[in-house]
């Protein structure tokens, strides 16, 4: 089981992703969705939900290269998740993501459909541990 201080950083990490997803240009979007495809694999242990396996982070990681920005951002979801997107202006985008077990759901914006979803799952993720805590 990894330490207290493993989770916090790398909760930290994907709370950092989150905000900057929710202000980053489509120009950006490769590497947000790149980074939360890392930050998946890489979840510490004691943390519910999924860990994404080196073969699900590399069929992201190609989906990117290809410019498939969305289908990438997807594949990130749990199999558990909930998600539903809409566009409620031209160039802004929300999704929101509510992952197994959540009792609430989480909400981001963004240039992109693939930087949305980046963000709101990045949120569910650490809204998600705080539900389990308590803490919210």
């Amino acid at each position: 089981m990894a330490s207290v201080r493993c989770i916090d950083e790398w909760l930290t990490e994907v709370d950092n992703l989150a905000l900057s997803s929710t202000a980053a240009s489509a120009d950006a979007q490769a590497g947000h969705v790149r980074a939360m495809g890392v930050l998946m694999r890489m979840r510490p242990e004691g943390l519910d939900g999924e860990h994404m396996s080196p073969e699900m982070e590399a069929d992201v990681m190609r989906s990117v290269s290809m410019g498939a920005f969305e289908s990438a951002a997807l594949r990130l979801l749990p199999s558990d998740a909930r998600m539903m997107t809409s566009s409620p202006g031209e160039g802004r985008h929300l999704a929101t993501v509510r992952l197994g077990g959540q009792y609430g759901e989480s909400t981001s914006t963004g240039s992109t459909f693939a930087l949305a979803l980046v963000g709101a799952l990045a949120l569910s993720i650490v809204d998600h541990y705080h539900e389990a805590l308590g803490v919210m």
